[in-house]
Parts: C-alpha cells; sequence; structure tokens
C-alpha cells in the first residue's frame, strides 16, 4: 500500500483558481453594470430635477403677472408686469429671453425712476434652440388659438409654451405654462 501525501494536486489547484478566477469576473460585471444604472439613474433624476425647477420657476414668475396689458410675447422673448414681492412690495417688469447662449429670467422694478433692485437668474445654460408660443383669444369675438406672438391684446394669454433644447443632446418635452392670472 502506497500512502498519498496529504495537500492538492496541481490539477485540483488549477481547477479551484479556475473558478475563483470565474466567479470574480462574475462578480465584476455585475458591480460595473450596478455602476452604469446607476449613474444613468442618477443623470435621469437630475434632468427631471432641473426640468420640475425650471417648471417651478417659470409657475412662479407667470402666476403672478398681472392682468394688464403690458405682456408682450415673441418667438424667443417675454416681457409682463408682475406682482412680486422680494421683502418690498411692487409692480416689477418680468423679462424671460436668451442671452448669448443662456436662458435668462429679470425681475426689476417696473417704474423706471425708482431704486433698481433687480434680479437675473439663468434659468438654462447652452441652449441651442428656444422658442415661445401663445395660446388665448387674440380679440373678445375670436376662439382661442395658439400664436407666435402676444403683443398690444387686451388681456394676457391663458397658456406660454416654451420648447427648450440645451446642448446636452436630451430630448424635452415642450413645457406648457399657465397665467392663472388670465382666466
Amino acid at each position: 500500500m502506497s500512502r498519498r501525501a496529504a495537500g492538492f494536486t496541481l490539477i485540483e489547484t488549477v481547477v479551484a483558481l479556475a473558478l475563483a478566477g470565474l466567479v470574480g469576473l462574475l462578480l465584476f460585471q455585475g458591480l460595473r453594470m450596478t455602476a452604469a444604472g446607476t449613474e444613468a439613474v442618477t443623470r435621469h433624476a437630475d434632468r427631471l430635477d432641473a426640468r420640475l425647477s425650471f417648471e417651478a420657476l417659470l409657475d412662479r414668475a407667470l402666476a403672478a403677472a398681472v392682468r394688464t396689458p403690458g405682456f408682450v410675447g415673441k418667438p424667443d422673448s417675454l416681457s409682463f408686469v408682475a406682482a412680486a414681492d422680494d421683502g418690498a412690495a411692487g409692480l416689477y417688469r418680468i423679462e424671460l429671453g436668451l442671452s448669448r447662449h443662456d436662458l435668462v429670467l429679470t425681475r426689476r422694478l417696473a417704474v423706471p425712476f425708482a431704486e433698481p433692485r433687480r434680479q437675473r437668474s439663468v434659468v438654462a445654460e447652452a441652449v441651442r434652440r428656444f422658442s415661445l408660443s401663445y395660446f388665448g383669444a387674440a380679440g373678445p369675438a375670436d376662439p382661442p388659438s395658439w400664436h407666435d406672438t402676444w403683443e398690444n391684446m387686451a388681456a394676457p394669454p391663458l397658456l406660454v409654451r416654451i420648447e427648450l433644447d440645451t446642448a446636452d443632446g436630451e430630448p424635452r418635452p415642450p413645457l406648457v405654462v399657465r397665467l392663472w392670472s388670465a382666466g
């Protein structure tokens, strides 16, 4: 009877190392896929958060629009008078438009000789395409419809549609905001 030496043979050791390498490779691929999925979800959540912030900012600004004929809407900008409060009540001129490649919301006192309290916020950076359209009745006898411009009208539009594409290349659906004081 021959006595076998205690330990592993070379083949057993190679098989164990191959199995350990295969398990390690599967774990590594799983971790990589998890990281990629987490990154995609984070990017999507960031885009959604930015859109909701943009929508909330515009809702707040447009909700304060005063029902006066001072609403001027063009395909690439809009301007209106709003009752707002930044610590001191007053009427403000709100303007939304492109400044170079950024979409900017500006708020300043509507009275030209008053103290120049002015706030300027960059709403979206690196804008490739920006357009506005307006929904409402052009006159008292006209049915409501979409218009490219809204100037010299008796009342502000009911809705403002904003189409915006930025340099990130992500598709964005149009944003439609209701002017609360319009009716």
